[in-house]
């Protein structure tokens, strides 16, 4: 399993935003991208850090939709491809309070 630095983030600026059930959730505040009410950042978890996601965020309809994967090689960190996903998801609501998506908004928010 991979458990070094992801590429394209340094593995500094990933940053714990959520826990369950063993599982860790991180995001890269480098990432977070804003345009009105939308906001853009990647994130992974500790199951899978050589998959990143890239979400958008709105942060006023409390939706989120994940745009792309960027996968990653699990021995080397070597970067493999980006898989589109804009065509393929819809904007999901974010949920309750005390869910991942909803932790990942008001980080990214």
């Amino acid at each position: 399993m991979f458990f070094g630095p992801v590429p394209a983030v340094a593995q500094s600026d990933w940053t714990q935003f959520f826990d369950y059930q063993g599982t860790t959730f991180y995001y890269a505040p480098s990432t977070v991208a804003h345009n009105g009410s939308m906001a853009m950042t990647k994130w992974h978890d500790s199951n899978h850090p050589e998959i990143v996601f890239l979400v958008q965020i709105d942060c006023s309809a409390r939706t989120i939709q994940s745009m792309s994967v960027d996968k990653y090689d699990p021995q080397s960190g070597s970067f493999l491809e980006t898989i589109d996903l804009s065509g393929q998801s819809t904007p999901q609501a974010i949920g309750p309070d005390y869910t991942m998506a909803a932790h990942l908004a008001q980080a990214a928010c």
